[in-house]
């Protein structure tokens, strides 16, 4: 990570949590940033050109309706409900302070806003409150995910709210068509792998995949059980259901595909080019960090379940593991598995065709409680991005690195092979 420079911080006035950062999706595929802290403060954090045509972070404080004095962020939540245009939700879960702990109210509260133009106006959107969703539980973890409908071999699928809670269920936020508002519906029947967690449930993370005929889901509880399931969405049945116990709090799940599919530039040449492989099942694997025992990585969770595992080296067992991203930070090709801890370390791991080892180290000023890996600059490389205690650091890498990996990597698949003249007599 030595190659990754500070490009930017904000402060914020109280701290976040691991809910409380997201990422906003832009349909023209640029993407913005949104932080809460605790103390009703959300930030809007981004990157304009200048005339000069020099980037220039923005960092405002958005003022959302229906968030009381006194009020704290639990956790919050974005998608795009449009592939064209900016149609944004965004989810807010908050509890409101009292002296008597019999008497805490909760709420969901969802901001929707619809533009004809791809300009993002925030402000338009945190001033249109469409839900304001009085809760029976303290919320814990705000996702979304898709809700898939067969009719025959024809797919319907809109985007959900999931919500995790206190009462130790997960509830499901559809979205009424005629009214655009959102309404708590049966989760049952079409997500059965979330029915009686344990616990309360501190991370889930769903995947589909086979055209959305399939999903893989994988739960993490506060009580240090997880759960792994593949479902059907056809028929809505669990095609298989594993389970263990780490017996100590899981603080993040994450699914992660063995390779990204990325389409082949025209310009390769015809060695390099994959050709037509048979249809297969991809090989995921499963990230679980908790809070106190060593990191372990589920491999090939679609063929071994739970089965086949390898734990990652702890190198402090006084800190606490707060948050994980996948991402391939030196662009060798293969995924590093970043993980930010409270004793303000993150800690970078690799692969070795063996075990997984310690590849780096990188140390902030306080604890870490979340981790991005988007490109918010706008110029095709990704940023990392980390929320700490105390604020927000964009990390970016070295430019002149980056334009020697790519001039290599083009050099090798563009320029064709010089093959030996012969002088025929």
């Amino acid at each position: 990570m030595e190659k990754l420079h500070n490009a930017h911080y904000f402060s914020l006035s109280s701290q976040g949590n691991i809910y409380t950062i997201t990422i906003l999706r832009l349909a023209n595929n640029t993407n913005k940033l949104l932080v809460a802290s605790l103390r009703r403060e959300i930030i809007y954090f981004e990157y304009l050109q200048s005339p000069k045509g020099i980037l220039m972070p923005s960092t405002k404080e958005v003022s959302f309706t229906y968030l009381p004095k006194g009020a704290e962020i639990i956790s919050m939540d974005a998608f795009n409900k449009s592939e064209t245009a900016n149609d944004f939700v965004i989810g807010i879960t908050i509890i409101k302070n009292s002296t008597d702990l019999h008497a805490l109210e909760t709420f969901l509260n969802i901001y929707s806003g619809w533009e004809e133009s791809k300009d993002f106006n925030m402000e338009i959107i945190s001033q249109n409150c469409v839900n304001n969703i009085e809760l029976k539980y303290i919320p814990y973890q705000l996702t979304h995910t898709y809700l898939t409908t067969w009719l025959g071999d024809n797919l319907i699928k809109e985007i959900v709210f999931l919500l995790s809670g206190s009462d130790c269920k997960i509830h499901m936020y559809q979205e009424n068509k005629l009214n655009h508002t959102y309404k708590e519906m049966e989760i049952a029947e079409h997500f059965p792998e979330f029915l009686k967690p344990p616990t309360i449930v501190m991370w889930m993370d769903p995947h589909y995949y086979n055209n959305y005929t399939r999903r893989v889901t994988a739960f993490g509880c506060e009580c240090g059980y997880i759960r792994l399931c593949c479902i059907n969405t056809k028929t809505s049945t669990i095609l298989f259901n594993f389970s263990t116990n780490f017996n100590n709090t899981i603080s993040s799940i994450c699914i992660y595909p063995n390779e990204e599919k990325l389409n082949e530039p025209n310009f390769f040449k015809d060695d390099y080019k994959m050709g037509s492989k048979a249809k297969q099942d991809p090989v995921f694997h499963l990230i679980v960090t908790n809070t106190l025992l060593p990191p372990v990585c589920f491999r090939d969770i679609l063929k071994y379940g739970l089965r086949r595992y390898d734990s990652l080296p702890r190198l402090d067992l006084t800190s606490v593991l707060t948050c994980t991203e996948i991402a391939d930070i030196n662009f060798d090709g293969c995924n590093q598995i970043l993980i930010g801890t409270s004793n303000h370390e993150l800690i970078s791991y690799e692969w070795d065709s063996e075990e997984w080892y310690v590849s780096d180290i990188r140390t902030f000023a306080s604890p870490i409680f979340g981790i991005k890996y988007h490109d918010i600059t706008g110029d095709g490389v990704k940023e990392l991005i980390v929320l700490t205690m105390k604020g927000v650091i964009i990390l970016q890498h070295d430019t002149v690195s980056v334009n020697e990996i790519l001039s290599q990597k083009f050099k090798m698949l563009s320029i064709p092979d010089i093959k030996p003249l012969s002088i025929e007599n």
